[in-house]
């Protein structure tokens, strides 16, 4: 269940390299596609392994290479001597209560469910590394990407699995600025649910996000999807939108706006 992947983030991994003590240090990697943007890379100490990975980063692979990766568990945090942890919201208590024993400073994100806290956790990321004014530029360049358009095209957002981005995620919020109206409300589904194949094509909307990569049985079950989707041309157009896209706010709206915005008008 790819939308779920937030539950995983703080999983532990294996470091690859020699961390050097007194720097930055994250393993979520929604904050790591922000540190990508606004931090300087000398501050930076370790990312999250996920963001070493093609299907999972949200920060670009050649500025992840750079580091090493750590994980969640206290004493490979405390080994590697951070001057700050930066982390996701779950995070083991357990373990941020060991870093604070040890003298460790610890800030917790979540996941933003709005554009306006996608950029206010980009602004308290900033502000917690010293990097005010590269964050507002940050913030800025998002805002621009978000700027609402008009159009009023049914689409949804199908996901690996079959899930939809329905009503009350960041994700509908992306697509209404975009000037879409999203459908998943027209099949009776909820924030996140799975739209079966036989119900799209019975009632499709104008435009199908969806990804066009996958591994394994993920990748049998989207050739499927494709071949039955080339039925709908001329009704529906399919757009290729990848999964990483869903993974965080931050930097990833502005390419998802990009993605929204460059569909053509049929």
């Amino acid at each position: 269940m790819r939308i779920a992947w937030p539950l995983l983030l703080l999983c532990g991994c294996t470091q690859e390299a020699t961390i050097v003590p007194n720097r930055i240090v994250s393993n979520n990697p929604c904050i790591d596609a922000v540190l990508a943007e606004v931090a300087d890379p000398q501050t930076i100490g370790a990312i999250s392994s996920y963001s070493k990975q093609a299907d999972s980063s949200s920060a670009p692979l050649a500025w992840a290479r750079r580091y090493p990766a750590i994980g969640a568990n206290a004493e490979e945090l405390i080994a590697a001597r951070p001057r700050l942890v930066l982390s996701g919201a779950y995070a083991s208590s357990g373990t941020n209560a060991a870093l604070a024993r040890a003298g460790i400073a610890v800030r917790s994100f979540g996941v933003p469910a709005t554009l306006a806290d996608s950029l206010e956790q980009v602004k308290a990321i900033a502000n917690a590394i010293g990097r005010g004014p590269q964050g507002k530029s940050l913030e800025q360049r998002m805002a621009r990407a978000a700027t609402p358009i008009r159009d009023r095209r049914s689409a949804i957002i199908w996901t690996s699995g079959g899930f939809v981005a329905g009503q009350g995620t960041i994700q509908d919020e992306m697509l209404n600025r975009a000037g879409f109206h999203n459908a998943s409300a027209r099949y009776g589904l909820r924030q996140w649910d799975i739209l079966p194949l036989e119900t799209l094509i019975r009632r499709p909307p104008d435009v199908i996000f969806m990804p066009t990569r996958a591994k394994g049985d993920d990748a049998r079950a989207l050739a499927l999807r494709q071949r039955v989707l080339d039925h709908l041309r001329g009704r529906t157009q399919v757009v290729a939108f990848p999964d990483h896209l869903l993974n965080c706010g931050g930097p990833s709206v502005i390419e998802a706006m990009r993605v929204f915005k460059a569909v053509p008008k049929s």
